[in-house]
């Protein structure tokens, strides 16, 4: 069975109804915005399932940027507020989503994509 990917997941929730792209792209997740990513317990299982995603994409960013994965999460909203390996899952995964959210919310306003 294919795992659902990041982007997979932020789809599916709009269209169940469970909250909005732009919601996320605009105010992010740290105010409850998709509610199965509110705890520590449930982020730190999101990170799990999508590890690989969220480095891949995290180390790209970095690369782009000219400078390490570590100082581009310290740059995070939050950033320098980990201390501990949960805390630093709760901020890559809330990140992880914002940032394909935007991606998302770019490509509708280019007419790329439709809406869920």
């Amino acid at each position: 069975m294919k795992k659902e990917t990041i982007e997979e997941f932020l789809l599916r929730g709009e269209k169940q109804g469970s909250f909005l792209i732009s919601d996320v792209a605009t105010h992010g997740c740290s105010g409850g915005t998709i509610s199965e990513l509110i705890y520590y317990d449930d982020t730190a299982k999101f990170h799990d399932q999508h590890q690989d995603e969220i480095w891949d994409e995290l180390i790209t960013m970095s690369e782009d940027f000219g400078n390490s994965p570590l100082e581009l999460i310290a740059s995070f909203n939050g950033g320098v507020e980990v201390s501990s390996m949960t805390s630093l899952k709760n901020l890559l995964s809330w990140w992880i989503c914002e940032h394909i959210a935007q991606r998302i919310s770019d490509e509708r306003e280019d007419g790329k994509r439709s809406c869920a």
